[in-house]
C-alpha cells in the first residue's frame, strides 16, 4: 500500500513538471514563467537489517525499499516577479516526508505552509506479556506467573515497532503595507502519536510497559515590526496550548494478584497534563549619535497555567479504607501558575576607530505562584501509606548575567579583547544554596600576521562561590520536622554539582592555514577543567578536551577533497558513600566511601572527494564517516570497608564495570550522468555498519531469575547491523 501511494505521488510530480516543460528559451505555463526540478528513483537492498535489527538503522528516518522522491521543486512567477508561487517537497509517502508552499506579491504580502514529519524508533525487538486492554491500561494474564514461571516473560510475544511520530504543520501570513512596517501571524500545530517505554514502580519491584503518546501542541503567534533608519521596534504575542488525550497509565503488578490493604494489584501514574501559556514580548534597537553607539533590548513576560484534576492517591479502594488518616484530596487541582520575566540589554560602542566596547546584561526571573497544598497523607506506589503532612516544592529562582568587553586593534594584524563577566543565582528556600555568584575573566587574541594564517586564542577563567549550603533545605519545607527523615536523607557532606563551589579554566584555539588558494587547513582545540572545591562527596572534578583538524583541497577545478578528524574526551571523578539504614538508624561509616572515574571518549573521522570525469556529462563523488565511542567506569574504595556487619561491608565494596563501546561507519558513493541537457541519471551505493557492546543490554531479558523478579523489562536492545543499499534516481530540471 505504501509503495503504491508513493509511486502515485512521484508519478503525479513527474506529470506536473512534464506538462510544464516544453523546450523553449523560457518555460511558460498559463502565461507564467516556470522553473523547477525533480529527482526520484528506487532503493534496492543488497543486505538490509531485519525488522528486529532496524531500530538503530532507521532511528530517525524512513528507508523503505520502494520508489521514493528525493526532491521536488516547482516555481511559477510573473515575468516582472510581482507574483510568484513555489512548491517544494521530499520523501513523499514516507514516515519522514516534508513539503512546503509559498505564494505572494513581492514587497507586499506572503503566504506559506509547511509540513514536516519526524519519526523516532525506540525499539523493534521488545517483548511484553501484558496486553493493552484499553489505551494506557496494561493487563497481565490470569493467573499471573509466579517466580518459578518467570521465564514466561522471556517467551512473550514480540511487540511491533515502538516509536513516536511528530507531524508538524505551520501556516503563516506576512503583510508589509509600508516599507518600514511588517505584520505577521503564524500558527503551528505539532501532533505526537505513538508509544515509548515507561516503568511503573511497586516499591522494590516494577514493570516496564508503554507510555501512550497522544499529544497535540497548538502555537499561535502575532508579530508587528517597525524598522526605521535610526530605530527599530517589535512586539509579539504567543499563545500555546498543550493537550494530552490520555491522562494516566495503569499497569498490573507482576508480584501481587489481588488488591489488599497493604499492596495493590496494579499501579497508576499520571501523564503530562493539559496546560496553556501566554507570552508577550517587546524588543527594539536604536542608533545613538555618540561614539557610534547602538543599543538593543528586549523584554518578555510569560504566564503558564495548568489546572487538570488530580488523580486520587491510589486506585486501590482497600488502601483508602485502611488509611489511619483522611486521604481526601485538599483540592481538585493544582491551580498552577508560573510567571517568567526575561530582560536583555546589549550596548556596543566605538569611541575610537581601533576600540570597540560592549556591555551585556540578562535577567531571567522564574516565579512559581502555584498553590502550596498541604496533603495530610500520601500513598506511595499504590500501597504504602505515609501518614505525614507533605507539601509540594516550588522552585522559583532568579538568574542574572553581566558581561563587559573591550576589543582593541593594536596594529592591523593584532587585536586583543579583554573582558569580565558575572553570573548570579538567587534560589528560593527549596534549594540547598540560596545565593551563588560566579565571576569570569576573558582574554581573546586575534592574530593575522599573514594573508594565509589566522590565529584565534581564547582563555576564560571563572570561579563560583556560595553563601551557604543547607543539605536539608528541601525536606525542611516539604514535610513536618522528622529527625529520622533528615538523617536518612542526603548526607551533609554531599554537594550538588550545579550549586557547589567551582573553579573553572577554559581555553579554545582556532588556526586556519591557507598556504595556497586551493588548500585550507583548520586545526582546532579546546580544554575545560572544572574543580569542585570543598565538595567532600559528589562531583569532584571534570575535565574535557577536544582536538581536531579539517582539510579542504581543490588541486584542480574539476577535483576537490575534504577530510577531518576530531578527538573528544570527557572525564568526571565522583565520590560517594554507602549509608545503610536499619529501622530508623542510618549508619554513616567513613570507610564505606567509593570513588568513580567516568571517561567518555569519541573519535570521529570523515573524508570525501568530488571529481568531474567528463565536464557537464559525468560526475563522481564519495564520502565516508566513521565514529567510535568508548565509555569506562572505574570504581574503587579509597580504603577497604572494615566497619559494620559482613553484609554491609560486602554492599559497600566497589566493583568495576565493563566498558561500553559502539561504532558507526557510513560510506556513500554516487555516479551522476547528465544527458539531454536537463536530465540527470544517478546510481549510488551506501554501506552502513553499526556495532556496540553494552553489558547492560546485550543479554537483557524481560525476566532475570537471579533478581527474584525485582523488575520486568521490555528487553529492548539496539542490535548490530550491516546495510548495503543501491539507489537509482532520475532527475529533470528546467527553467
Amino acid at each position: 500500500m505504501q509503495a503504491t501511494r508513493t509511486a502515485r505521488l512521484v508519478a503525479a510530480a513527474l506529470v506536473v513538471l512534464g506538462l510544464a516543460a516544453p523546450a523553449s528559451a523560457q518555460t511558460q505555463m498559463f502565461g507564467l514563467g516556470v522553473e523547477g526540478d525533480i529527482e526520484a528513483g528506487v532503493r534496492l537492498y543488497g543486505d538490509r537489517p531485519s525488522d528486529r535489527e532496524s531500530a538503530k538503522f532507521e532511528e530517525y528516518r524512513d528507508l523503505p525499499q520502494l520508489p521514493y522522491l528525493e526532491r521536488f521543486h516547482l516555481r511559477l512567477f510573473r515575468p516582472d516577479e510581482s507574483y510568484s508561487f513555489e512548491f517544494d517537497g521530499s520523501k513523499w509517502g514516507q514516515q519522514d516526508q516534508e513539503f512546503s508552499l509559498r505564494t505572494g506579491r513581492l514587497g507586499l504580502w506572503e503566504f506559506g505552509f509547511d509540513w514536516d514529519q519526524l519519526r523516532h524508533i525506540f525499539s523493534t525487538n521488545a517483548r511484553m506479556l501484558a496486553r493493552e486492554t484499553s489505551r494506557g491500561v496494561f493487563t497481565l494474564p490470569v493467573p499471573r506467573p509466579t517466580n518459578a514461571q518467570g521465564n514466561v516473560y522471556n517467551t512473550a510475544r514480540e511487540l511491533d515497532e515502538i516509536s513516536t511520530r511528530w507531524d508538524t504543520s505551520q501556516i503563516f501570513f506576512r503583510l508589509t503595507p509600508t516599507p518600514d512596517l511588517e505584520l505577521k501571524t503564524t500558527y503551528t500545530r505539532i501532533n505526537k502519536d505513538g508509544d515509548r517505554p515507561m516503568g511503573v514502580p511497586f516499591g522494590f519491584n516494577f514493570i516496564e510497559v508503554l507510555e501512550p503518546i497522544e499529544q497535540t501542541i497548538h502555537d499561535m503567534r502575532l508579530q508587528a515590526t517597525i524598522a526605521r533608519e535610526q530605530w527599530q521596534l517589535q512586539f509579539s504575542y504567543t499563545f500555546s496550548l498543550f493537550e494530552n488525550s490520555v491522562s494516566s497509565l495503569t499497569a498490573d503488578n507482576p508480584s501481587v494478584a489481588a488488591d489488599t490493604a497493604a499492596a495493590s494489584a496494579a499501579g497508576r501514574m499520571s501523564l503530562p497534563p493539559d496546560n496553556t501559556a501566554h507570552t508577550f514580548s517587546l524588543a527594539g534597537g536604536v542608533n545613538l549619535p555618540w561614539w557610534r553607539t547602538r543599543v538593543t533590548s528586549n523584554f518578555s513576560y510569560s504566564l503558564r497555567l495548568q489546572n487538570d484534576d488530580f488523580l486520587p492517591h491510589t486506585r486501590n479502594p482497600l488502601v483508602f479504607n485502611a488509611a489511619p488518616v483522611d486521604l481526601a484530596l485538599p483540592q481538585s487541582g493544582l491551580n498552577g501558575n508560573v510567571q517568567i520575566f526575561l530582560y536583555n540589554l546589549n550596548v556596543t560602542s566605538r569611541p575610537l576607530p581601533p576600540l570597540t566596547l560592549s556591555l551585556k546584561y540578562r535577567l531571567y526571573d522564574y516565579k512559581d505562584k502555584s498553590d502550596v497544598i498541604a496533603f495530610p497523607a500520601t500513598v506511595e506506589t499504590d500501597s504504602t501509606i505515609v501518614a505525614e503532612v507533605r507539601r509540594p516544592g516550588r522552585w522559583s529562582y532568579r538568574k542574572q548575567n553581566g558581561d563587559v568587553d573591550a576589543r582593541w586593534r593594536i596594529i592591523q594584524p593584532v587585536a586583543l579583547t579583554l573582558g569580565a563577566g558575572w553570573e548570579r543565582w538567587d534560589r528560593n528556600e527549596h534549594r540547598e544554596v540560596p545565593e551563588s555568584d560566579e565571576f569570569f575573566g576573558k582574554a581573546v587574541l586575534d592574530l593575522t600576521p599573514f594573508d594565509w594564517l589566522l590565529v584565534r586564542a581564547k582563555y576564560v577563567p571563572s570561579f563560583r562561590r556560595i553563601n551557604l549550603y543547607n543539605t536539608h533545605a528541601h525536606i525542611e519545607h516539604t514535610v513536618l520536622e522528622d529527625a529520622a527523615a533528615l538523617s536518612q536523607g542526603q548526607t551533609a557532606l554531599l554537594r550538588k554539582f550545579d550549586q557547589g563551589e567551582r573553579d573553572r579554566q577554559r581555553l579554545d584555539l582556532l588556526l586556519q592555514f591557507t598556504p595556497t588558494d586551493t588548500l585550507t587547513i583548520t586545526p582546532t582545540a579546546g580544554y575545560r577543567h572544572d574543580d569542585y572545591i570543598r565538595s567532600v562527596l559528589g562531583l569532584q572534578r571534570e575535565i574535557s578536551w577536544s582536538a581536531g583538524m579539517d582539510v579542504n583541497w581543490t588541486p584542480l577545478e574539476r577535483l576537490s577533497f575534504f577530510a577531518g578528524y576530531v578527538h573528544e574526551s570527557n572525564f568526571a571523578k565522583q565520590r560517594s558513600r554507602y549509608r545503610p539504614v536499619t529501622g530508623t538508624t542510618t549508619f554513616d561509616f567513613a570507610d564505606f566511601e567509593w570513588i568513580s572515574n567516568n571517561t567518555d571518549t569519541v573519535e570521529t573521522f570523515h573524508a570525501g572527494f568530488k571529481v568531474t570525469l567528463i565536464p557537464k556529462v559525468l560526475d563522481w563523488s564519495a564520502t565516508g564517516n566513521y565514529s567510535y565511542a568508548l565509555g569506562t567506569v572505574h570504581t574503587r574504595n579509597p580504603v577497604s570497608p572494615a566497619s559494620g556487619t559482613a553484609a554491609q561491608r560486602i554492599a559497600a565494596t566497589a566493583r568495576r564495570f565493563p566498558a561500553f563501546e559502539d561504532s558507526l561507519m557510513a560510506v556513500e558513493t554516487a555516479l551522476k550522468y547528465h544527458f539531454w541537457k536537463n536530465w540527470t541519471a544517478k546510481v549510488g551505493y551506501i554501506f552502513e555498519a553499526f556495532e556496540k557492546h553494552d553489558w547492560r543490554t546485550d543479554t537483557l531479558n524481560p525476566f532475570t531469575p537471579a533478581v527474584t523478579r525485582g523488575g520486568i523489562w521490555l528487553g529492548n536492545d539496539l542490535k548490530n547491523y550491516d546495510a548495503h543499499i543501491v539507489a537509482l534516481t532520475l532527475g529533470f530540471r528546467f527553467k
